[in-house]
């Protein structure tokens, strides 16, 4: 069996950046690697116990912030005024020179993303704005306003505060979402090289529609979860920014109307993960069912709304149904999906991120399912405990089989089952170093009654305990599954997938 992890404090250690912001892992591919987006979800996650790691967060951030919009087209970073970077890579941190891999890295990501080589910042996220303005928010929830008058030094080398760094993400989600004729946060890349799906969700195949078809990213997509993103980051920054507040109000209720109009599926009782353009530039739902649409129970989209009620209660039973749940977590796609890609995709049936569930463990506590979260939040901590490292993510296969053995380093049998994945999971991933420490530290709310239907939902679900002793542990890894993973067919799978606009390969000669 893997070695026990180490200490989640310990992690967090090795993943805080000399400059400040967080690294996304300290991994091969993530180490020496600040993202924004990872950064505010794991300063989030943070909140409550290290408020001094959400300040760095907060300066480090706003140092990166655009400050000119960049000119589109290839070599382009995708820079906008205001807007909060997805990716900064340094040849030199902390007075050390990266690891040849991320020099290589940084090399190969600057020649597409208009870095020099020794320095680049790439703005490719749509997410990690409304995430910035969403974090200082609740940071002066819960600590007041003093941290909006820090001073810093921003990329145009000007002296600014903190509350300027906000304002300026402010108006832009405020130009973006008033620009869209749809009321929404949408993303399109301006780089032909850039990512295309710029949410959490960037993989490949991970927007789908269910005939199969890759959602179309050269016109606008919306996320889902990105509007329940902007709508609590308008809301407070209507309370921080006196000088905004009306036009945030009204474009937060614009906003929700949209979403709620635009992504609800009636007959599927969820929420389309997407909503992107028809080949006439028509608007339709991606409408796979996936883990995006229970992201909306950790904001405040249905907070006074008359049927909010009805929208949490079926978001609620769906995601906590077997489709969803595993030992380890929520899957990223329902697994009545399985069949829309012909391999493993990072962000498909199989793939159970700690991150993902944490999100949705904490939008259930929020919503009142006390006891759901909980579940949610034992299988998380005991898929870490189990595979022996705070992972980016696991395998999971439909007869929910764990490839805890994610180095492959301890196969069952002489033939062990292939998992056509393109990606070997990180092994010390930062947010989900910051999703465990959020669930050792986490405050039991109390005084809400249940919810009705919470009774009914746990039925349907094995219940769980924490794995509190190494037998317990040893037992569990005993049960894995007999995978190894053939991530070079994964990859060609994955090609093959987005060569041809659609999830499942073409035959040969086709």
């Amino acid at each position: 069996m893997t070695a026990q992890p180490p200490s989640a404090f310990q992690a967090l250690e090795q993943v805080r950046a000399a400059a400040g912001g967080i690294y996304g892992s300290a991994g091969e591919l993530f180490a020496d690697a600040v993202f924004g987006r990872d950064s505010v979800e794991c300063a989030d996650d943070l909140l409550l116990l290290r408020p001094d790691i959400v300040v760095e967060v907060i300066l480090a951030l706003a140092r990166l912030q655009g400050t000119i919009d960049a000119t589109p087209g290839p070599h382009s970073n995708e820079e906008e005024v205001g807007k909060i970077h997805h990716e900064h890579r340094s040849l030199f941190v902390g007075g050390r020179r990266v690891s040849p891999r991320s020099q290589e890295l940084l090399e190969y990501l600057s020649e597409m993303w208009g870095g020099d080589g020794e320095t680049m910042t790439y703005y490719g996220s749509v997410d990690a704005t409304p995430l910035y303005v969403r974090l200082i928010g609740r940071f002066c929830a819960a600590y007041g306003p003093a941290v909006l008058s820090q001073p810093l030094i921003n990329l145009d080398h000007r002296l600014v505060t903190v509350r300027d760094s906000l304002l300026a993400a402010v108006r832009w989600t405020l130009r973006k979402i008033e620009a869209s004729p749809l009321a929404l946060l949408e993303f399109c890349r301006t780089n032909p090289r850039g990512i295309p799906f710029q949410a959490w969700k960037d993989s490949g195949t991970s927007y789908i529609h269910r005939d199969g078809t890759i959602a179309d990213y050269a016109q606008p997509i919306a996320p889902v979860e990105v509007q329940g993103y902007a709508y609590d980051a308008l809301r407070a920054a209507a309370t921080l920014l006196p000088e905004e507040s009306a036009r945030c109000r009204e474009a937060a209720e614009r906003l929700r109307r949209s979403l709620l109009a635009r992504f609800w599926m009636p007959d599927r009782e969820y929420f389309a993960m997407g909503v992107d353009r028809g080949p006439g530039g028509e608007p339709r739902q991606v409408e796979s069912v996936a883990s995006n649409g229970a992201l909306l129970l950790a904001s405040t989209v249905f907070d006074d709304l008359p049927d909010g009620k009805r929208y949490v209660d079926r978001l609620v039973a769906r995601i906590c149904s077997p489709e969803f749940v595993t030992d380890v977590g929520i899957r990223c796609r329902s697994l009545t999906e399985d069949g829309l890609v012909d391999f493993q995709d990072y962000h498909g049936t199989w793939a159970c991120w700690p991150k993902d569930g944490y999100d949705v463990a904490c939008g259930l506590e929020q919503q009142g399912f006390k006891r759901l979260a909980e579940q949610l939040y034992w299988r998380l901590l005991n898929g870490v405990n189990v595979a022996g490292a705070p992972v980016e993510f696991l395998y999971v296969s439909p007869a929910n089989e764990v490839h805890y053995d994610f180095r492959d380093r301890e196969p069952l049998s002489d033939h062990p089952v292939e998992i056509h994945g393109t990606n070997r999971p990180e092994p010390l991933q930062a947010w989900t170093v910051t999703a465990m420490l959020g669930i050792k530290s986490r405050r039991r709310r109390h005084g809400n009654p249940a919810p009705r239907i919470e009774d009914d939902v746990l039925q349907t679900l094995p219940h769980i305990e924490t794995l509190r002793t190494a037998a317990e542990r040893t037992a569990a890894y005993a049960r894995r599954g007999d995978f190894v993973l053939n991530a070079q067919f994964g990859v060609e799978r994955d090609q093959a997938a987005r060569a041809s606009a659609n999830g499942r390969s073409e035959p040969a000669g086709a």
